[in-house]
């Protein structure tokens, strides 16, 4: 018996990586299926087009972004803010590359968000999906007087505006540091003292 194919999870990452370091538009289904190393007929089989690969890339990202970073920096083996603090520390680390890239999120709303509703409703919902995590963290902290009572949906949105414009500078200037700077201040926003910590200066790949 053969071994199962491998074809739709390199569609993915291949998809994933040059949407993400280019944009939707310059990635041809050419490009997809060459640095996938599968055909054509492969790439229809799993996707019935490039648009429906891309939705599937958000939800792969959304999952990966769950697991690998809001499950564990979400965790509940630290204080409310000291989950908000790491949580901008492994953005920060996440980052740190020789070209920082942004948000895949962000980027693919900013680019299509007026042009594809499906796409757009796509990232809307991750991004709520962000301040699920967030609300909690928040919910918590009033709750044990960290911070003071406070509009949670209004700061969670703050938060994830902040997050966005984080990564937004940080893509401009190529400097993933500004992240762990803005991440420092990210306490402000909820009525908190700010914190003052080094850079872990780690680099984490995808």
């Amino acid at each position: 018996m053969g071994r199962p194919s491998t074809a739709r999870e390199r569609l993915l990452d291949s998809a994933r990586n040059l949407i993400h370091s280019s944009n939707y538009g310059a990635a041809s289904v050419e490009d997809l299926c060459a640095a996938a190393q599968v055909n054509k007929g492969s790439f229809y089989y799993f996707f019935p087009s490039k648009h429906d690969l891309a939705l599937a890339v958000l939800d792969s990202q959304w999952e990966r972004a769950k697991v690998n970073i809001l499950e564990p920096m979400f965790a509940t083996d630290v204080g409310p803010l000291e989950r908000f603090d790491r949580f901008f520390d492994r953005i920060a680390e996440h980052h740190q590359r020789p070209v920082v890239l942004g948000c895949p999120f962000g980027n693919l709303a900013s680019e299509l968000g007026t042009l594809d509703e499906p796409i757009r409703d796509r990232v809307r919902d991750i991004l709520e999906g962000y301040r699920v995590y967030f609300k909690a963290a928040i919910e918590e902290a009033i709750q044990i007087g960290e911070i003071p009572s406070l509009d949670i949906e209004v700061a969670s949105q703050a938060l994830v505006a902040y997050l966005q414009g984080a990564l937004l500078l940080a893509k401009t200037h190529n400097d993933a540091q500004i992240i762990h700077t803005l991440g420092q201040h990210a306490r402000m926003i909820l009525g908190a003292t700010p914190v003052s910590r080094s850079s872990a200066g780690a680099t984490l790949n995808d």
